[in-house]
């Protein structure tokens, strides 16, 4: 008798322990995907505006035939040929450096647990992939770095007047900045043209999924018609 209501005790214990455990672990998880789930949101934006740039100005450089870049800058040139350079350096360290800040901030965080959240990983996944990326990733998060300063908010990206003053001033940040601008000196190469385009329609892609609605995004056409039989084959089976 006694040991019956011993085990009963004990039995009846064990799944209470068990409940709170479950219990505490719910909590727990439903705690981690809102906090992805607000960091996600808070950065969202961001991605997508400076995605969105990028986009706007690969498209004009497909419809130009990336005529304002076809000649390499030379050393000592004066600010008005280096700005066509200058600002698609920007656009493009300006996006990796909001991909790189929502790394730092989400390190303790399971982004995947969110389905925004996942479907950006996936995105990022696809452009750093070998096929997609413009520059390996460690230049990528390295350039993307190099516009991330620290103020009494937090992160942020410095402004493009912040970027040009520091270029033109600071040949150790310069140095940063090579692996993007030898594509551009090599932009009368198809190859090489190609490459930005591809990263562009990934893009294009992101921001489409991302911001359906195109409430922070503007509802761009593609450039489909720039790209050639290989580059087409490329995207359709990725």
């Amino acid at each position: 008798m006694w040991w019956d209501i011993f085990t009963a005790a004990l039995s009846g214990g064990g799944v209470v322990k068990l409940l709170d455990y479950f219990y505490d672990e719910y909590k727990r998880r439903s705690e981690a995907s809102k906090s992805a789930k607000e960091l996600v949101n808070r950065h969202l934006d961001p991605i997508l505006k400076a995605a969105d740039e990028i986009v706007g100005k690969i498209r004009s450089l497909a419809q130009s035939d990336f005529r304002e870049v076809l000649s390499p800058p030379r050393e000592k040139e004066s600010l008005d040929s280096l700005m066509p350079y200058l600002e698609v350096l920007f656009l493009f360290a300006q996006f990796w450096s909001r991909i790189q800040i929502l790394r730092m901030e989400s390190i303790y965080l399971n982004l995947g647990s969110n389905k925004t959240g996942k479907q950006l990983i996936m995105f990022i996944r696809a452009l750093e992939a070998t096929r997609t990326r413009l520059v390996d990733r460690g230049w990528q998060r390295g350039i993307g770095e190099a516009l991330i300063e620290h103020d009494h908010t937090g992160l942020r990206a410095i402004s493009y007047y912040e970027f040009i003053k520091k270029y033109l001033s600071s040949e150790e940040f310069r140095a940063w900045f090579r692996p993007i601008m030898s594509i551009l000196n090599r932009i009368n190469h198809t190859r090489e043209r190609q490459r930005f385009l591809v990263y562009g329609v990934v893009l294009h892609s992101l921001i489409n999924t991302l911001d359906e609605k195109h409430l922070v995004s503007r509802d761009r056409p593609g450039w489909a018609n720039k790209l050639n039989v290989k580059s087409q084959k490329e995207l359709r089976f990725r």
